[in-house]
């Protein structure tokens, strides 16, 4: 009796796939999580690959930020009187140890891109006359695309062609590569350019699953729009009140400041496009992202006597109407004004303020739902099965 084969997934990741502001994370944190949840399926052999172009890019991208954070560090050196051995000379050495391990720990393969076989003619002319993945305007932006697609390309060049057997995907927001891409490998079923985890997440689980790409693809895209459509009050994010559940049950992430004597304000809700999680019998079930924008600030006041003024009006007990003031706006009871009134020992004036903003980031929620497939293909008797904090992608402003 012959085995049968297991198919095979790989998936390269774009440069703007894993970039994290953190100096010391090769990738992200969703993406971390997503392979660590995905390496050992018994009926799907996924290999993880990163461009060597990509590992170079990030370096130099680690590098910079270490670089940036550097000075911190050696004002802590001296303050404490301890030294930690880290500097320009070692930092290189200290970035190369932190993406060589995540490389291990993660079992990425590096790609490596064989020059000669490039056609540097089409990549020149390309470049020369502002065609894909080069940007159009006056500055050549592009050529380390080029090389990330040509690196796949040759993957692909190499690769078995049947969908059944081998899928190839590229994880990439940048349209312009995407379209190069699909012009290096025209004509090929077998190969998937993917906007975002929440689309490899779902190729994933479907590959898994005993449904067809074809047919989840179908289902998602009626399940996306029974979950959410703006302003639509039959749809289930608006029908199960979903954003006051989230407000309700996570009521202290969404006011949480992160750092001591800062404030919050919150942005945007974003719902991405729902995720396929598995098929049951008739049941099916999904996960639909949303991700609530927020921003981490603090108030500077910019006249010379606001800092007395504020140590004053501790002294005396009493609160500066400057902090109370911001709470209010905080939570958007009343309006922010570029002036603010302080009241203490020293009476009522008027200073100048400026929001300065430290961090930007989105809460991350999944909300775990199911539907019926009917044998028309249309979902009802949609629930809410949980919904699930997942953290934040906490970025620095700088």
């Amino acid at each position: 009796m012959v085995k049968k084969s297991i198919p095979r997934l790989v998936v390269f990741f774009d440069t703007n796939a894993l970039y994290t502001q953190v100096a010391s994370d090769l990738v992200r944190a969703e993406i971390r999580n997503l392979i660590t949840q995905n390496s050992n399926h018994v009926d799907l052999d996924i290999s993880w690959y990163l461009p060597e172009i990509v590992v170079n890019e990030r370096r130099y991208q680690m590098m910079s930020r270490a670089q940036d954070l550097l000075p911190n560090l050696q004002k802590m050196e001296k303050l404490l009187g301890l030294t930690f051995g880290i500097g320009d000379g070692t930092l290189e050495l200290h970035v190369g140890k932190a993406i060589d391990d995540t490389i291990r720990q993660l079992s990425f393969n590096v790609a490596k891109l064989d020059a000669n076989k490039v056609d540097w003619g089409d990549v020149i002319s390309r470049a020369t006359l502002r065609y894909p993945p080069f940007e159009r305007g006056d500055k050549e932006k592009g050529f380390r695309d080029s090389v990330i697609a040509n690196t796949f390309a040759q993957f692909h060049e190499n690769s078995p062609s049947t969908p059944t057997v081998c899928r190839l995907a590229i994880v990439t927001n940048d349209e312009l590569l995407a379209e190069y891409i699909n012009l290096l490998t025209a004509g090929s079923k077998n190969v998937r350019i993917l906007k975002g985890t929440d689309e490899l997440e779902s190729l994933i689980n479907t590959l898994v699953s005993s449904v067809s790409e074809e047919y989840a693809a179908e289902l998602t895209k009626k399940a996306t729009k029974l979950f959410f459509v703006k302003d639509e009050e039959k749809s289930l994010y608006y029908k199960d009140n979903i954003a006051e559940k989230i407000k309700l049950k996570y009521a202290e992430v969404l006011k949480d400041t992160i750092l001591k004597d800062h404030l919050r304000r919150s942005g945007t809700w974003w719902i991405t496009q729902t995720i396929f999680v598995k098929k049951v019998r008739q049941r099916i079930h999904w996960v639909s992202v949303i991700e609530p924008e927020f921003e981490i600030y603090h108030i500077e006041n910019k006249s010379q006597d606001s800092a007395f003024t504020s140590s004053l009006s501790k002294l005396a007990g009493m609160e500066p109407a400057t902090a109370k003031y911001w709470s209010l706006v905080n939570e958007g009871i009343i309006q922010a004004k570029p002036q603010v009134i302080k009241q203490g020992l020293l009476g009522t004036t008027f200073a100048d303020t400026e929001i300065i903003v430290d961090h930007k980031g989105r809460d991350r929620f999944e909300v775990q739902w199911s539907a019926n497939i009917t044998p028309s293909k249309n979902l009802t008797k949609p629930t809410i099965d949980e919904i699930k904090y997942m953290g934040n992608n906490l970025n620095s402003d700088s």
